[in-house]
């Protein structure tokens, strides 16, 4: 029957191709006459008419246009509008330059121009994909931030447990921790292990402007190590006109958003701001994986000269989202696919064992200032300040639920059973003497691991323009970042007292304060609170510089840069040692590092170019190999990770069609991984040394337009990730005792896949105006050649059978949008977005590696003892939208 169903999409799809209006599309780019740098944002509109489109962040532009005679006017802020006549046979206008204006530079309130790498098409010798905020808007709805990249090339998606926020994305192969994530060039990856938490940038989709996504090592000048490649996400900025929008959103399973934005417009004397708040909540497609949170936005702009800018940014989004965890497949099957074992009831209502809650304000001063008409700096200052964590069980697991049997927590058996115990007056408080007492081995607690740090930077970029061809880049990158870290108690269920003697400081603590996981400020009082199992502070500074050097000429460009940092780590314990003494403070422990890239692109002409890109990194180990056993010892054989990477790229453009081809292979040797396992319902730390991966592949995608009004867009990326030679691997209980590994230290990864993201991916995807403000749009994704996430339990023995391949699945989703203008200029917007339209059932990732035997219980060759995550079935979200 979906054999049948595909078929069907794929009809329609050709038969859309065949449908043809007496009407015309006219495309072009929209570029700076005098550095020659495109115009994302520009404003492109039908004279005499409220029909119009704005420029992408490539600056190019794609407008319908009925009439077989007209002009178009082009304009954008500080710039002298441009009018250019067209006719039936006008199609691409190719290159449109606009000259400054300086009667209007005052009205010019942009953002750090300077410090955000774009790479130019048919310059930029890189492998990149550009998403505008028209697609970001329309798209996502009630889904999270990277899936919006879902058809990008070499580029996967995953939702992990389902709860809001929880979707990760790989980039080549290599996951978050190793794809640098950047908002208007501003680092955003977790100092300490890389990592970045999309549930912290929960409404990002409303503040977006564009994403590129510059794959491999890319271009971007700052000292950064980007293995798989850089995200760089662009926020709006203060607008020129006064305007806003409303926005009412809902989809399945109970969410719903509510959005409102407002542009003051730019003043006679150069002020400008624009704000944005929004409010959203659901119940989650997974059982009990309810969320909620709101996002916030400020910008305030200044420009007093021709000289300055200035530009005050502000955004947060906290959030708590309830959370689910790999399940074993034969569990999933039987109690239901949306199983969650994490949840239950408390005295008559909900409660979840696992919940997230973080706020991270992100704020930054933006100085732009243009020395000469040669030279210009570009400086950001940025602070962040991030509270919050995950809550999770403390306590004997036998209290626990059983999965195989489709058990939730009894919160309420719990409570029964703490109440019940009576200290005994072994310690030395005697108020607690005969009063309801549990410690980790009897009874059971919720308790919150907390996360939360400090974070304040400098960026700063400077540009010479030696000639028209040459430019010179050299700037500094400075970050001071402490994270700390410490559990605390948030739900005693029903006891007085938690008694814990894991503090060298003391002989033994009770805990009685109860902390709300909150993500807000005004609640969340932890840091005050005594700590429990853990606590300590993270410390890292970074100094990094970096330079660039760039030539341009109409048929060559090549650049070359290079950059060194020093990255000092220091770890401080409050609970292991004791506070004071010689051991609780680390030494400031310096690793330097660095790396060289270079590049160049030829056009041919104006339909063929080639690229080619070479780079070698030298990046220094993250905290988590610095200090290895969750202690102060210090890693004395932690190295540099050494990554090589190299890149040949074709580019075809055309009137009708554009495609691109890209060959890359990358090597990463040295790595040291720190990964969480599970072993009989307990969580371990295993810390992997001297790491090698390789990765190569293909990558072509494409665009045409082969009718009036009907785009069709595609990709297809092959990809051969390995692991190359074997390695040793400690294992860590969770009170940080090493535990031996069965079968052995040594893990056998010779060949073996790399798992956790689809080697092979591909899409088609279409959109047809099938009238005025009225568009269809459809995709197909396909992913095949998926390994399971790697596992220290499967690979200790020599006799392994290398990575588990997961099932090839295909995705369909289809859409639906519809404006109406008004005379007045005001408009009218709804959307309506389906997923997953055939309601596929497939695993989208396993944290185990059991391959089937003969006799074994599988589901589509799958061992039912696999612990997976299933990807969602049909979801769908709608939205309407009033801008004044």
């Amino acid at each position: 029957m979906k054999n049948l169903q595909r078929l069907f999409f794929v009809l329609a799809l050709a038969l859309l191709t065949n449908v043809a209006y007496a009407q015309s599309s006219i495309t072009g780019t929209v570029v700076d006459a005098e550095t020659n740098a495109v115009l994302p944002g520009a404003n492109v509109v039908i004279k005499g008419t409220t029909v119009g489109t704005t420029t992408d962040i490539d600056g190019k532009f794609e407008i319908s246009v009925e009439s077989a005679t007209g002009q178009l006017v082009i304009s954008f802020i500080g710039f002298e509008p441009v009018v250019i006549s067209f006719n039936s046979n006008t199609n691409d206008l190719g290159e449109i330059s606009l000259k400054s204006d300086s009667k209007h530079l005052q009205d010019v309130v942009v953002i750090g121009s300077g410090l955000i790498d774009f790479a130019k098409d048919r310059q930029t010798p890189v492998a990149v994909s550009t998403i505008s905020s028209k697609l970001i808007q329309e798209k996502l709805g009630n889904q999270e931030f990277p899936e919006i990249l879902r058809s990008t090339p070499s580029i996967y998606v995953t939702k992990q447990g389902g709860g809001y926020g929880d979707s990760r994305i790989n980039v080549r192969g290599f996951d978050q921790r190793n794809t640098a994530v950047m908002i208007n060039g501003q680092p955003i990856n977790d100092m300490e292990n890389g990592w970045v938490y999309w549930s912290n940038w929960a409404g990002m989709q409303d503040v977006a402007s564009g994403v590129q996504v510059q794959r491999g090592l890319g271009s971007s000048k700052l000292a950064i190590s980007s293995v798989g490649g850089t995200i760089n996400i662009v926020t709006k900025a203060t607008q020129k006109e006064e305007g806003g929008f409303v926005k009412s959103s809902f989809g399945n399973d109970g969410y719903q958003k509510y959005t409102a934005t407002y542009s003051t417009g730019v003043n006679e004397k150069g002020w400008g701001m624009s704000m944005l708040l929004s409010h959203w909540e659901g119940d989650g497609y997974n059982d009990g994986t309810r969320g909620q949170g709101q996002s916030y936005f400020l910008s305030v702009g200044y420009k007093p000269s021709e000289k300055h800018e200035f530009n005050f940014m502000v955004f947060g989004a906290p959030q708590w989202h309830d959370q689910n965890y790999t399940n074993k497949l034969s569990v999933l099957l039987e109690h239901g696919k949306k199983y969650n074992d994490e949840w239950g009831y408390y005295q008559g209502g909900y409660e979840t064992m696992r919940r997230n809650f973080y706020h991270k304000p992100v704020m930054n001063f933006n100085w732009d200032w243009n020395i000469s008409e040669k030279s210009a700096l570009n400086t950001v200052a940025y602070v962040s300040f991030g509270r919050g964590g995950g809550t999770g069980p403390r306590g004997n697991y036998d209290l626990a639920p059983s999965s195989s049997n489709g058990e939730q927590w009894d919160f309420d058996a719990i409570r029964s059973y703490n109440s019940s115990r009576s200290w005994d007056g072994s310690a030395t408080n005697g108020y607690f003497d005969g009063r309801a007492v549990v410690t980790r081995r009897d009874g059971m607690i919720k308790r919150a691991s907390m996360n939360s740090h400090n974070w304040i930077g400098l960026l700063s970029n400077f540009n010479h323009k030696f000639s028209d061809k040459v430019d010179l880049d050299f700037g500094i990158d400075l970050r001071n970042y402490r994270g700390m870290h410490y559990r605390t108690v948030v739900d005693l269920f029903g006891a007085d007292a938690y008694f814990t003697s894991r503090n060298a400081n003391t002989i033994g603590e009770f805990i009685s304060q109860e902390n709300e996981a909150s993500p807000y400020f005004w609640d969340n009082k932890m840091s005050d609170d005594r700590k429990l199992n853990y606590h300590n502070d993270g410390l890292v500074r970074y100094v990094g510089t970096f330079a660039q050097i760039e030539y341009k000429s109409d048929s060559f460009s090549s650049f070359f840069q290079g950059a060194v940092s020093n990255q000092s780590a220091r770890r401080i314990e409050f609970m292991n040692e004791l506070v004071g003494g010689d051991d609780y403070k680390t030494d400031w422990n310096d690793f330097w590092g660095g790396n060289l890239k270079a590049g160049a692109n030829y056009n041919f002409n104006e339909n063929h170019n080639i690229f080619a890109n070479a780079g070698f990194y030298s990046r220094q180990p993250n905290f988590d190999a610095t200090y290895i056993n969750y202690g102060n010892t210090f890693n004395d054989i932690a190295e540099n990770e050494q990554i090589v990477g190299f890149e040949l790229g074709y580019g075809y453009r055309s009137r009708w069609f554009d495609a691109n081809v890209n060959l890359y292979s990358t090597t990463w040797d040295n790595r040291w991984i720190s990964k969480g396992v599970t072993i009989n319902e307990m969580d371990y730390t295993a810390n992997f040394k001297d790491v090698k991966e390789v990765h190569n592949g293909i990558e072509i995608d494409f665009v045409a337009r082969p009718l009036y009004k009907l785009r069709i867009d595609g990709q297809l990326s092959i990809g051969d990730w390995y692991y190359d030679g074997n390695v040793e691997a400690d294992l860590y209980d969770d009170d940080q005792n090493q535990v031996e590994i069965s079968g052995g230290s040594t893990l056998f990864l010779d060949d073996v896949k790399v798992g956790d993201a689809a080697q092979l991916t591909a899409s088609i995807g279409a959109q047809y105006e099938l009238t005025k403000g009225l568009k269809i749009d459809a995709r197909y994704n396909y992913a095949d050649k998926l390994y399971a996430e790697l596992n220290v339990l499967d690979f200790a023995d020599s006799n392994n059978k290398g990575a588990l391949e997961l099932p090839s699945y295909s995705l369909v989703d289809l859409g639906a949008s519809y404006n109406h203008a008004f005379k007045n200029g005001k408009r009218l917007s709804f959307r309506v977005n389906v997923n997953n339209l055939l309601d596929e059932e497939y695993i989208s990732e396993s944290d185990t590696n059991i391959h089937a035997e003969s006799g074994d219980e599988t589901w589509e060759g799958i061992d039912v003892d696999n612990k997976v995550y299933f990807g969602f079935g049909t979801t769908w979200n709608a939205s309407v939208t009033f801008h004044f």
